[in-house]
């Protein structure tokens, strides 16, 4: 995945007010504390032990394939839709990567030269991703990848409290950049730049919403290749699938940038996952009976 693409993925939603209603149409809804103050953990602490679940979270995704359809619709500068496109691809990972291929178009099959052509994509980029692998053997992470862990690593979580959303009990905490945080990567400089609420689960630890927005223009490879454009957003929804992953449901931005200092971009893309599935089962060989 392109630098830029994890940017775009990554500038953020803005803020909404309570009870924002989720791609369903079914609302936020605030649970009412008792008397007495309820328990918040710290949220330093709380980050902390969502990272380490993201850990988790990163290797048992891989055994997963799932499609997705993604509707890129092209905004005027008033924000009016000119165009819609639609396309259909599947999603799986190689060598810990995302690789997204493509299969339909504006709800037809591709044809068979654009599928041919396509997986000659899909094998040059699974070669990349492959190096790029081997080249971060030795890292915990990408240092460019953008992580809902970094975006609450470098801002300050604030109003903390406990709300339901789809039947699920949530910790919810509104967050802004920290100024004495110090990026030490891209993906933490445009982390640092993001202002939101997430919602996280308060069972599983895990991020079930983020709503974010960036606040201040972000340049990619020193503004030569693309600037995108303060209040560009975002919405990430995941969900528990099989019971033991949380996996995307939804990913819902708004793009204002620049390419090459010439082209302007304004659109809206909405990525709608579905169908989830294993497609690496361990087998266990039993001996046979006697």
């Amino acid at each position: 995945m392109s630098l830029f693409l994890v940017a775009a993925i990554a500038c953020a939603h803005e803020t909404r007010a309570a009870d924002p209603p989720g791609p369903d149409g079914q609302s936020v809804e605030s649970v009412s504390p008792p008397a007495t103050s309820r328990f918040l953990p710290d949220p330093v602490e709380l980050v902390r032990r969502l990272k380490a679940n993201q850990k988790q979270l990163e290797e048992r995704r891989k055994d997963y394939i799932c499609e997705f359809i993604e509707e890129t619709r092209t905004l005027d500068s008033k924000g009016a839709v000119k165009k819609t496109e639609t396309k259909g691809y599947e999603l799986f990972f190689d060598s810990g990567y995302p690789i997204a291929r493509q299969v339909s178009k504006a709800g037809k099959p591709l044809d068979e030269h654009e599928a041919q052509k396509e997986g000659q994509r899909v094998d040059e980029e699974i070669k990349k991703d492959r190096e790029l692998a081997e080249k971060h053997a030795k890292q915990d992470e990408n240092p460019d990848e953008v992580r809902i862990d970094h975006i609450l690593h470098a801002t300050v979580m604030k109003n903390g409290r406990y709300e339901t959303y789809r039947g699920r009990e949530m910790l919810v905490y509104d967050f802004e950049p920290n100024s004495q945080f110090q990026p030490h990567s891209r993906a933490e400089s445009l982390a640092n730049k993001l202002v939101g609420t997430v919602w996280i689960d308060a069972q599983d630890i895990e991020v079930a919403r983020l709503e974010a927005r960036i606040i201040d223009d972000y340049r990619v490879v020193g503004g030569l290749l693309a600037s995108v454009k303060k209040g560009s957003d975002l919405i990430v929804e995941q969900e528990r699938v099989n019971g033991e992953v949380w996996l995307p449901s939804l990913l819902d931005f708004s793009l204002d940038a620049r390419f090459m200092l010439f082209k302007s971009v304004h659109e809206r893309i909405l990525d709608h996952f579905s169908s989830y599935r294993k497609f690496r089962v361990e087998t266990i060989i039993k001996p046979a009976e006697q």
